[in-house]
């Protein structure tokens, strides 16, 4: 059946709305569902099956990973350096100290109830291990290209922080936990990420770069495979709402400490904002550098938290309490960058820093000055010495240097 040109434009467009804001509207049509009719994903909340969901997921990743890129970033070594240490250790450590000292208590358990808090504890750890995670994978390097950003250092850092997240992120997320639940449980913990995110994504990389049709099958369905790790996502997210539905948790949180979660996650993301630009001006970065900082480096992977929120030990918390804040805090990251990107595509090329302040910058500014004199010094010789070649006229410069 054919359709009115407008009515075809229309669907086209709505389409790509859709499919661009895919994970958003399917993490909706989850919290609805689990709320609405909870026993289906109750049925379903036993590990195994979770965690089977997230090795799919970092299976697709290891197929997606970019490391090819790594051989040409050898001229910026120093700016990967900084980002991948800003990412991993400078965004993490400082937000999840503050957020530690943050009143939240264990409501969940029925102590403290006539103290202030701002919610269970459980919101709490889920902030701090959104902090804790690497770069995103996909989101930040679209929003960096739109930028006008350097791409190639902003691939390297996001394959980089995500390899090396595995490790790094359950170690930093232990440091604000209780030490005594993360050592009984340490070694299943150790095996759950071992199998369901290092052996899929070494797994997932092992095939791509062996097998030319595998390469090609990623290259050709890559924004399927992108919808299949969303609805991956998506699908935990109902399992662990629906199962803490079914058990009467969210009974107790009111709407105030969704509101003041809200209010924290933003909080979270202006002060990454922030650090990763004072670091920028720190190291001098230029304009292209500086978006990578604020565009990629500031934001946060939900696919591995959601991962590592899957395997934890119950004697840390409610799962679902753990990762709503971490889908909460993905969307809106997405919507606090998107306003950057036209501000850092139109701002000037040159490093953003304090000349007086900084040698480095006084250096390459008395470069510049000497390299410009030596420049205009030649170009003058040459219209002494040659001065038909370059078409100007020595007679009429003289009788008007006469004249004046």
């Amino acid at each position: 059946m054919l359709c009115a040109p407008f009515q075809c434009a229309n669907t086209v467009k709505v389409k790509e709305f859709l499919l661009k804001h895919f994970l958003i509207i399917s993490e909706v049509i989850a919290v609805v569902i689990a709320f609405a009719w909870p026993l289906p994903g109750s049925k379903l909340s036993h590990s195994t099956i979770s965690l089977c969901i997230v090795a799919l997921i970092f299976l697709f990743t290891g197929l997606k990973l970019k490391t090819d890129e790594l051989k040409s970033v050898y001229k910026s070594a120093d700016v990967v350096l900084v980002c991948c240490a800003t990412s991993l250790c400078i965004t993490t450590l400082i937000p999840g100290y503050i957020v530690h000292q943050l009143p939240f208590d264990d409501k969940l358990d029925g102590l403290d109830d006539d103290s202030f808090s701002f919610g269970p504890t459980e919101l709490k750890l889920g902030i701090i291990l959104f902090n804790c995670a690497p770069a995103t994978i996909a989101t930040g390097i679209i929003m960096v290209t739109g930028a006008e950003g350097d791409v190639v250092v902003a691939v390297a850092v996001s394959t980089i922080t995500n390899i090396a997240g595995c490790f790094v992120t359950p170690l930093l997320f232990s440091l604000f936990v209780d030490a005594e639940a993360m050592k009984q449980d340490s070694t299943k913990l150790l095996m759950k990420l071992g199998l369901s995110l290092l052996l899929p994504l070494f797994v997932g990389k092992v095939l791509a770069m062996s097998f030319a049709p595998v390469r090609k099958f990623v290259k050709d369905h890559k924004r399927k495979i992108g919808l299949i790790q969303s609805t991956g996502i998506c699908v935990i997210l109902w399992i662990k709402l629906s199962t803490s539905v079914k058990k009467g948790t969210f009974e107790l949180i009111a709407l105030t400490d969704i509101l003041i979660l809200i209010g924290i996650v933003i909080a979270c993301h202006c002060l990454l904002l922030l650090l990763n630009f004072i670091v920028s001006i720190s190291f001098c970065f230029k304009r292209e550098q500086l978006s990578v900082m604020l565009l990629l480096c500031s934001q946060k992977t939900l696919v591995l938290t959601a991962a590592i929120a899957t395997a934890l030990p119950e004697q840390i918390g409610d799962s679902a309490l753990i990762l709503l804040p971490c889908f909460i805090a993905h969307p809106l990251q997405m919507l606090i960058d998107s306003f950057l990107i036209q501000p850092l595509k139109s701002s000037p090329h040159f490093p953003l820093c304090v000349p007086w302040f900084c040698a480095k910058c006084r250096a390459a500014e008395e470069t510049d000055r000497t390299e410009d004199y030596e420049a205009g010094k030649d170009n003058i010789d040459e219209v002494v010495a040659n001065p038909g070649a370059t078409g100007i006229n020595m007679d009429t410069m003289n009788n008007d240097k006469s004249t004046v």
